[in-house]
């Protein structure tokens, strides 16, 4: 299964997806792709995959991502593989923006078991 919780920057998606990841033992995140560095407090591998600008245009044209977007001059994006393999094993939580959650729904919208939650505000989620 395929929960993606989605909102605009700071709308406060981290904070509930860990709170879910915490109080579930069968729910788990996998981290996106990134061109951007590494900031203060990355895991690599759990944050983010980082990638140089050139291995994730790469990525795109074989056709390894389900969605990406640009910001601030990085991409941001889903590993068909990593996706693919780890919703095999339990439920996946995926917190995006909104860009890359409308492209992320056009592969996802015929399954039953994938899932969106709207972060709008601080006071109200919607579904």
């Amino acid at each position: 299964m395929l929960v993606i919780l989605s909102g605009v920057a700071g709308a406060g998606k981290d904070t509930i997806k860990k709170e879910i990841i915490k109080r579930m033992d069968n729910v788990k995140s996998i981290p996106s792709f990134t061109s951007r560095a590494p900031r203060e407090g990355d895991v690599p591998g759990q944050t983010y995959i980082f990638l140089s600008k050139e291995e994730f245009e790469e990525k795109i044209r074989n056709n390894e991502v389900y969605e990406y977007d640009i910001h601030h001059n990085n991409y941001y994006g889903t590993s068909k593989k990593i996706l693919n393999e780890e919703s095999k094993n339990g439920i996946i939580i995926k917190d995006i923006d909104v860009n890359r959650n409308r492209n992320l729904k056009k592969y996802f919208k015929r399954y039953q078991n994938s899932y969106n939650i709207f972060k709008s505000s601080k006071r109200r989620i919607t579904s």
